[in-house]
């Protein structure tokens, strides 16, 4: 007898076209059997007018072991996000997964080894200051440690840390490329500084070998410069670079206000006045900034998580456009910034559900198996994990069972409603085997 069987539904499995009709078997967390076999189980999930896909893997999030944010990921039908991304990783990364080891976690967590929290602890906090040579030293034995404990690949914040050299960029990558790990690169600047910023990326895959994945683009370029930034990262994937990338659902970004990304000249680049900065928690929760405002939290609480309501919503879909690009969330900003779950940025419980929303049933921009190859199978080959993101047997039970014609996603930015709100259309999300959210 199986444990788990998901009958009666319409499977996507990524690694064929198109999508056909079976019932899929779990035991022992791993998929046993895919196939139009009717079979015992222990338990039953009736799929009938759904779809079933691998669980989404999530490639840029935040959510650094917060099971609030954790949760609101997995009701958006992720099973696997990737973690310690734009540099932001564990100060004692080996603890910290030996501790997800030891406790487990609301879903599967996989850890980037964070290039500022390894200047940080090689003794450098000062974003604005290059490594001394004896610091570089230190962080490169940093991250070969973070490896050997771990670690699934390197990230980069280079926005945040302007002090940061090319020779440390290099120097870190070469150890990732020889690994055969990821660097996933918050690039060092957006709008049109930012094409300048792609370069030096793809100037470090060429050097080093290294396979670089360009962090939430939409962040970056959705201000007029997207079509620009994909021909250019298109151009250097014919090239030969190893170059992939992600972007997410909304072009209003949230981070901590006291980063170097509002440094001055920000407001300049961006278009916007003070009022389009806001913060959804903290000493002005939910209130628009003026400037006086702004420099007070900048100075006195530059830990505060702000959101600047910029961009342009068209240029979302257009990054889609490269075959190679993921759908990312960037959620957990809020826990990660010392605020609450109530606090969020509405990408935290309604990225995916608005990518299928938008991208498949509404525009038809793309297409079903390809949008859930984008959010399953791509990211998992760029992260190496064989097991996940297939709908095969001997792969990982991480499944989710989702209604393309209901799904929607409910969360709003704090100040128009609820950025919590379950999104509707995910039926069941199981992750090894067991039903982690929804029927069944």
């Amino acid at each position: 007898m199986y444990d788990l069987a998901i009958i009666n539904g319409t499977v996507i499995d990524p690694r064929r076209d198109g999508t056909f009709a079976a019932n899929v078997y779990c035991k022992d967390g791993i998929i046993a059997d895919v196939s139009a076999n009717t079979q015992d189980a222990a338990r039953v999930i009736d799929a009938g007018g759904m779809y079933v896909s691998p669980g989404f893997l999530d490639i840029h999030g935040h959510i650094e072991g917060h099971a609030a944010s954790g949760r609101m990921l997995r009701r958006q039908g992720v099973t696997t996000v990737v973690n310690g991304n734009c540099g932001m990783g564990q100060p004692d990364l080996p603890a910290f997964l030996a501790r997800l080891r030891r406790n487990g976690f609301v879903m599967n967590q996989s850890q980037l080894s964070g290039a500022t929290t390894l200047r940080e602890r090689a003794g450098q906090a000062d974003p604005y200051l290059p490594l001394s040579r004896s610091q570089l030293s230190a962080v490169v034995r940093l991250l070969e440690a973070d490896f050997d404990a771990g670690a699934s690949g390197l990230s980069f914040g280079l926005e945040y840390v302007p002090g940061t050299s090319l020779e440390e960029i290099m120097e870190l990558s070469r150890v990732a490329a020889q690994r055969g790990k990821p660097v996933a690169a918050h690039i060092r600047s957006d709008c049109a500084a930012g094409l300048d910023a792609l370069d030096e990326m793809f100037h470090v895959s060429r050097e080093t070998g290294a396979r670089v994945q360009i962090s939430h683009v939409v962040y970056q370029f959705g201000y007029g410069y997207m079509r620009e930034a994909l021909d250019k990262i298109a151009a250097a994937v014919r090239a030969g670079l190893d170059i992939s990338c992600d972007s997410g659902m909304y072009t209003s970004f949230a981070t901590r206000i006291g980063s170097a990304v509002f440094d001055d000249g920000c407001l300049e680049k961006w278009g916007c006045g003070y009022d389009a900065i806001y913060t959804p928690g903290g000493r002005y929760a939910r209130r628009r900034l003026t400037g006086q405002m702004f420099e007070e939290l900048r100075r006195d609480f530059p830990d505060t998580s702000a959101i600047a309501l910029i961009g342009n919503e068209a240029e979302i879909p257009l990054a889609f456009e490269l075959p190679y690009m993921m759908c990312s969330s960037d959620a957990g900003v809020a826990e990660m910034t010392g605020g609450h779950a109530q606090d969020a940025h509405p990408q935290d419980a309604g990225t995916f559900p608005r990518f299928l929303r938008k991208l498949v049933r509404e525009s038809a921009r793309l297409s079903l198996p390809d949008a859930i190859r984008r959010i399953t199978l791509l990211p998992a080959l760029r992260m190496g994990f064989v097991r996940k993101g297939r709908m095969e047997p001997g792969c990982d039970a991480d499944i989710t069972v989702f209604d393309l014609d209901a799904i929607a996603d409910n969360a709003c930015f704090p100040h128009e409603g609820d950025p919590c709100a379950v999104p509707s259309g995910i039926q069941s999300v199981i992750i090894h085997g067991k039903i982690a959210e929804g029927k069944g």
